[in-house]
């Protein structure tokens, strides 16, 4: 073949890797695991320097500090779910103008996928917590001296305002947490957003700019005029939850051309955005930050090559990603119900990693054996965009 008969290869990359985001969500889930392992199953640094440590330590310790940034990772798994829930829809909607939702259907998916993992969920919540605060209650009762830790275990009861809100899944609506299950907060988050979905798609019918300029006048509004509370906070962040859905659309009707210089211009613009994310900005400002850090990993993540798929690395954490909604809303009392005794028997959180480790670990399998019980049975149909 000579120089002139040389195929072009072309630039756009043709396959969508959605597999990629099941890894994501896999990795998403055990960073918030494990940042809470940080957290409260080790002494945390300021206590740590009290102490005398090899220059390894030192690294690690400073490396361990890249794990406090879970709210972000929750703010990307809202995009992933926007992302998801509009995916079926908008593969639809591009074939068919009068595509119609069938509600029905909708809400007993989401039923069918969501509530028995979250029961099995409550459950272990209050079995943990019962036998922790009669074994180990100096955590539970807020009483171990940590001014942060005895700040954010104020909220963590069994009461009106935690126990009704959460038996309608919406924990943490009226202020106090399911017992010790803080992050079942976001789940509140994607019901109403769930619940807003087919009123949403009406108003898309009508065009992109009504659907997606109404959310954000929403937020704006709920920003403005509103005392802050559960509803203006589910407000403000609607933006990024749709901004998944956005990125569905663009996807599913192949609007976006992936090449060299956009994904280059994607990471360059998810790296200003997570630097932003460390200014202090007004709340919108800071939103809008978030949708378009969410919204620009869901983008890189499906530009990457579907080879990647062969990796052990990426297999591991795709099944992660399957077992991620029983990892995250199931690992948090696990973890406390071991910082609890820590500080009983151990007279407080150790100096030394092993048990964040080890306890992270533990917690992995025990949520894995969760998910094997109950999930499995649950699980849907994965969603595949034709090239």
């Amino acid at each position: 073949m000579t120089e002139l008969q040389k195929p072009e290869f072309p630039k756009q990359i043709l396959s969508l890797n959605l597999r990629s985001l099941d890894a994501l969500r896999g990795f998403l889930a055990i960073y918030v695991l494990a940042g809470h392992c940080r957290w409260l199953l080790w002494i945390g640094n300021i206590g740590w320097s009290q102490y005398s440590h090899s220059w390894y330590a030192e690294i690690l310790v400073y490396a361990s500090a890249s794990l406090r940034y879970g709210h972000e990772a929750v703010i990307i798994f809202f995009v992933l779910s926007g992302f998801f829930i509009h995916l079926r829809v908008s593969k639809q909607l591009a074939q068919s103008k009068n595509f119609q939702l069938n509600i029905r259907n909708f809400f007993h998916r989401r039923c069918h996928r969501l509530v028995p993992p979250y029961i099995l969920a409550l459950a272990l919540t209050t079995i943990l917590d019962l036998v922790g605060r009669f074994l180990y209650p100096i955590l539970y009762t807020s009483l171990t001296g940590d001014l942060l830790l005895d700040q954010n275990f104020l909220t963590k009861e069994f009461s009106v305002t935690s126990v009704l809100p959460a038996l309608f899944m919406l924990p943490s609506s009226m202020g106090k947490d399911f017992g010790s299950n803080g992050p079942l907060w976001s789940l509140a988050y994607e019901v109403i957003y769930y619940l807003l979905y087919p009123l949403w798609l009406k108003l898309r019918y009508f065009g992109a700019l009504p659907a997606y300029g109404t959310g954000v006048i929403v937020a704006a509004l709920g920003q403005l005029f509103f005392m802050p509370s559960f509803a203006t906070q589910v407000l403000i962040h609607y933006p990024i939850w749709l901004s998944g859905a956005l990125i569905a659309e663009i996807i599913s009707q192949k609007k976006l051309i992936f090449t060299k210089t956009n994904i280059w211009a994607s990471g360059l613009l998810l790296l200003v955005a997570f630097l932003a994310t460390h200014l202090t900005l007004a709340s919108p400002l800071l939103i809008l930050v978030y949708a378009v850090l969410g919204s620009t990993v869901v983008l890189l993540i499906t530009s990457l090559p579907l080879s990647i798929c062969q990796h052990p690395v990426h297999k591991f954490f795709e099944i992660l990603g399957i077992e991620s909604y029983s990892i995250y809303i199931c690992h948090f009392p696990i973890i406390t119900f071991i910082s609890a005794w820590t500080f009983e028997v151990l007279d407080g959180r150790p100096a030394h990693g092993f048990l964040a480790l080890g306890g992270g670990l533990f917690t992995l399998l025990v949520c894995h054996i969760l998910f094997v019980l109950c999930e499995r049975y649950f699980l849907h149909s994965r969603l595949k965009i034709n090239d």
